[in-house]
């Protein structure tokens, strides 16, 4: 029998599979859709972010393309919803909170951006890194952005961190805070290795990794603290940001 808690609080909702999956399907809609009529060149490649491609790689079993709907996509669906299952929490949605989970991610965007404008001098802006990302449109860019803060977010931080803490705690019986602190640094140290950090003269910027770094762990201890849904949405609002503050 499901557990019914209407008394739950926002802070406790903003976690829930449920509200998370309902959240996200704009995102996930909108990128499925992009994936299609925008970011498809000429010769069928598709511009998408590495995190995205190798789970589309490794993991679809036979999804017809051409429907749009590619296994990364139906892997969160599927997730979120057997997660929720196992919870027996309520299946009566709570669409305030939705509207709440928005504004929060835009509150955690805030101090990264200030953060990244702090070393902006020294460390470039992504579109600037990548022609072909340069070349896109804004509805391209915006996919793109989204595209990151699912698919990364998905990779770096519920998979990796969840395959960490689920070893360290369960299989070597360190305490939970342990296991979590270890699994939210080792996915920083994963996701800062996974972008570019030469700086303009090809060389290593410690700046940049540096402020990867960081990002990294701001956006593991979001995913910790307040839920993939809300990482994601950070991670896709920063990129936006970042994109089209470089026009």
């Amino acid at each position: 029998m499901e557990q019914d808690k209407p008394d739950e609080s926002y802070w406790v909702v903003a976690r829930r599979p449920l509200e998370v999956l309902v959240f996200l399907l704009p995102f996930l809609v909108f990128y499925e859709f992009c994936l299609i009529f925008i970011l498809r060149r000429d010769g069928g490649a598709t511009v998408t972010n590495w995190a995205h491609e190798a789970l589309n790689r490794y993991l679809n079993f036979a999804i017809p393309d051409v429907i749009g709907l590619s296994f990364p996509a139906i892997a969160i669906v599927v997730v979120l919803l057997v997660w929720h299952a196992l919870t027996r929490a309520s299946w009566r949605l709570r669409p305030d909170a939705l509207g709440f989970m928005f504004l929060e991610a835009i509150a955690w965007t805030v101090p990264l951006v200030v953060f990244s404008r702090v070393v902006h001098q020294i460390i470039p802006l992504i579109a600037g890194q990548d022609p072909v990302i340069a070349d896109l449109g804004p509805m391209g860019k915006l996919a793109i952005s989204i595209g990151a803060g699912l698919y990364e977010e998905l990779v770096f931080r519920m998979l990796l961190i969840f395959l960490i803490h689920t070893l360290l705690v369960d299989a070597f019986r360190l305490p939970g805070i342990v296991g979590s602190v270890v699994a939210v640094v080792v996915s920083a140290i994963l996701f800062t290795i996974y972008h570019p950090l030469e700086g303009v003269d090809g060389s290593l910027s410690l700046a940049r990794l540096a402020f990867f770094m960081v990002a990294g762990l701001f956006f593991g201890a979001i995913f910790i603290l307040r839920g993939f849904g809300i990482v994601v949405a950070t991670h896709a609002f920063y990129d936006i940001f970042t994109f089209f503050a470089s026009d």
